[in-house]
Formats: structure tokens, C-alpha cells, sequence
């Protein structure tokens, strides 16, 4: 009875600790929900993609765009998991909605507890406030897409490497497991092991340590990603990892005529295969660079900005649903919504990078979660590709930064409240 009584306890003075936290859940909860009736899912895109691969896995047609056909252009990891949805409950996009309104939660609280772990309550909960209101964040409750899995993945694994209460060992095994899953996902997770290394390694001096937890991560992850490596190999003839499309990201931001974004791939690749066609791209890419490196650098800074300049996606892959119930004219307001918060956020999130440096030091805020993470996501697309949508990843902590300049500045004005009273 005595240790129930203190288990119940305990209970309530965890609810009493994290009530305005789970008060922030459920708005955000409540606005999404609000928005996935509002809003009919119509796959677009890559989500048309994922929602395709999917029922073909469901189904036993294997991942391709139909059977026979195989595929790895795409990483497979949100097929996956769609698919997992569509053999158990249909071809119905409800469980992947409350699949999102999971992860958003799961965003939501990790983030909140990373801005606790690095700065103080407070910033946690403005954190919380200002990911619980995101509009795009909102409007990909009804998208079919990587972005809310991967991001929660990543976060997953970044709280657990700084749980001290765990051995090291026991935390480079649980997050090379969840990063292996997010690498499914989204390659770029890779090479995060790297970050974990410079973090901890700038934090505890421990670097034997630090790099032996990084080697551990790599094989386990290696070792799980190593069933679909050698399904890809087998299919392509050559050795292939997670997904065929490194090499054509690369080219479109790296070939004579880029614009930075998104382009077809040009026609004489038509005739090899993904692996072939991957390899190629990737080398006229590298032989591009090495041609007009200026030219490459100049390209970065501009793929930089572009990946940064604007937050529409979530209004684009709702648009034919938006104009379905709504016609086109709710289009440019929803746009504005989105850019108004966005440019907001990153310009908080920005002066939170100079805040840092103040406080902490330039070296130590180089090395600090919320920017390293932060500037490795942008460094990977401004060498790559720039889309509005590959800024997603780098959200929680802008969110963070934007949530310490917001505090920061209240405490300037309330110390000026002060002495304007006392003078």
C-alpha cells in the first residue's frame, strides 16, 4: 500500500511539473485536429510518392511504382510506416493524421525538454508555444511526408545522448537504432554520430570516450541499414545504400544551368538504371565544381538563402485540398500567414544565435545543439539542393533560439521598467 501510495504521488507532482507543458500539447493538438477536418488529404508530390510505394508494399507489389518495377529513388523509411498503416486498416489516410498528431507531440516535448536541458523552464515553455502555433507545422497534419517523422527521429535521438543517466554505451546503442531509422528516412542522418561527437566532446573533454560511443554508433547503424543496402545492390547490379538520389540532388544544384531548386533530370540518363543514372549525375556534378569552384561557393550562399527565404510548402501540398473546399482565393492569405510567422521565427531564432555567443562564448556557441544542428541541415542543402522544406529539420531549434531572444528581450524591458520606477 505504501508503495502505491508513493507511486501515486509521485504521479501527481509530475502532472503538477509538466501541466502548462501538457497544456501546450493539446492546443497544438487541438489546432491540428481542427485542421485535418478543415482540410482533405489529396497526395501531391512526393507525398503522392509515399502514399504510391506504400500500397504496393501493403499489398505485396514490393516498393516500386508498380510491381516488377523496383525503386530506391525515394528513401523507404515513411513508406514504411504508411505501409504498415495501409495492411492493417485500408487504404485510409486517418491513421496516418493521428500517426502526424503523434509525432507533433512528440516534437513538442522533446523540444521542450531540450530547451530546459540547455537554458531554463521558461524558454521551454515558449519553445513549446511557438512550435504549437507554427502554421506549417500545422498543415502537414495532412501531408504524406517525411518531414514530421524524420524531425521527431532526430530529436529522439539527440535527448537521448544527453541523458547522463544513462551509461555511454547504452546511449550510443539507443540512438544509432534511432538514427538508423531516421537514415531510412532521410539520409542526412548519417552523419549525425559526427554532430554527437563535436558536442560532447566540446562539452566533457572526454574524446577516447566520445569517439569509441562514434564508432559504436556507426556499426550499429551500418548493421541496420545493411538488409536494404544489399536489396538495393542486388536489384541495381552495384553497390547501393539507402537511396539512389544523392547523385541528382547534387546535379541540380551543380550543373550549368541550375537554379538552385528542383529540376528535371536531363535526358541522357533516361536509359540507365537508378544506381547508373545516381553515379553519373553525381559525377558531372563534382566535375561541375571542380570546374568553377567561384561559381560553386557563390551558388552555396545563394541555395543558403533560398532554403531560408520562405515557408509555403505546407500551403502548396494542401493546395488542391484547399481549393477543393475553398477555391484558390484562401491561397495567398494561408501564404502570407505562413511567411509573416516564418520570417518572424528566424529572424528571433538568429539574434538567439548572437545571444549565445554573448552568454556562452563564440567558440561554445558554435558547438551548441541548436546551432550545430541548425547549420548542419542548412550546410547539407546549400551544397545540394535548396527547397523551403529542407529548413523543417532545423525548426525545433530555431524555435529554441527564437524563444531565448523573445525572454531576453522581456528581461531587458523589465529591467527598464525598473530603474525608469526607481529613478
Amino acid at each position: 500500500m505504501a508503495k502505491i501510495t508513493a507511486f501515486t504521488g509521485k504521479l501527481k507532482e509530475l502532472s503538477k511539473n509538466y501541466q502548462p507543458d501538457l497544456g501546450i500539447i493539446l492546443i497544438a493538438l487541438g489546432l491540428r485536429i481542427l485542421w485535418a477536418i478543415a482540410v482533405p488529404v489529396i497526395p501531391v508530390s512526393d507525398s503522392n510518392a509515399y502514399d504510391t510505394f506504400a500500397l504496393n508494399l501493403a499489398t505485396g507489389q514490393g516498393y516500386g511504382w508498380k510491381s516488377g518495377d523496383p525503386t530506391a529513388y525515394w528513401p523507404p523509411g515513411t513508406s514504411f510506416v504508411y505501409a504498415l498503416f495501409y495492411w492493417l486498416f485500408g487504404h485510409s489516410y486517418l491513421p496516418i493524421i493521428v500517426f502526424n498528431l503523434l509525432l507533433t507531440a512528440v516534437i513538442i516535448w522533446v523540444s521542450m525538454r531540450l530547451a530546459e536541458t540547455w537554458f531554463n523552464r521558461r524558454i521551454a515553455i515558449v519553445t513549446g508555444i511557438i512550435l504549437a502555433l507554427w502554421p506549417s507545422q500545422i498543415q502537414f497534419t495532412t501531408v504524406l511526408a517525411s518531414e514530421l517523422l524524420f524531425t521527431a527521429l532526430v530529436l529522439v535521438g539527440l535527448w537521448l545522448w544527453l541523458n547522463e543517466g544513462l551509461t555511454l554505451r547504452s546511449r550510443a546503442l539507443g540512438v544509432a537504432v534511432v538514427l538508423a531509422a531516421a537514415s531510412y528516412v532521410r539520409p542526412t542522418a548519417l552523419l549525425i554520430p559526427i554532430l554527437l561527437l563535436f558536442e560532447r566532446a566540446v562539452r566533457t573533454r572526454e574524446i577516447f570516450k566520445n569517439l569509441t560511443a562514434t564508432l559504436v554508433m556507426f556499426v550499429v547503424m551500418a548493421l541496420l541499414i545493411a538488409p536494404w543496402s544489399i536489396r538495393n545492390t542486388q536489384v541495381f547490379g552495384q553497390f547501393t545504400t539507402i537511396s539512389t538520389n544523392s547523385g541528382a540532388n547534387l546535379w541540380m544544384g551543380n550543373n550549368p544551368d541550375s537554379t538552385g531548386g528542383y529540376m528535371p533530370l536531363p535526358p541522357d540518363v533516361k536509359e540507365m538504371n537508378e544506381a547508373q543514372r545516381d553515379d553519373y549525375l553525381k559525377s558531372v556534378a563534382v566535375a561541375h565544381i571542380k570546374e568553377k569552384p567561384f561559381l560553386f561557393i557563390r551558388r552555396s550562399l545563394v541555395r543558403l538563402v533560398q532554403t531560408h527565404a520562405r515557408e509555403s510548402i505546407g500551403v502548396s501540398w494542401n493546395e488542391k485540398g484547399l481549393v477543393k473546399r475553398y477555391g484558390t482565393g484562401v491561397l495567398l492569405p494561408l501564404k502570407i500567414i505562413n511567411q509573416l510567422y516564418w520570417l518572424a521565427a528566424l529572424g528571433l531564432g538568429l539574434i538567439g544565435i548572437v545571444l549565445l555567443g554573448k552568454q556562452q562564448g563564440w567558440v561554445m556557441m558554435i558547438f551548441h545543439p541548436t546551432v550545430l544542428f541548425w547549420g548542419y541541415f542548412a550546410a547539407v542543402h546549400a551544397v545540394i539542393v535548396a527547397q523551403d522544406r529542407y529548413h523543417f529539420p532545423s525548426i525545433p531549434m530555431i524555435a529554441i533560439l527564437a524563444a531565448l531572444t523573445i525572454l531576453s528581450l522581456l528581461k531587458v524591458r523589465q529591467n527598464r521598467q525598473k530603474i525608469s520606477e526607481t529613478s
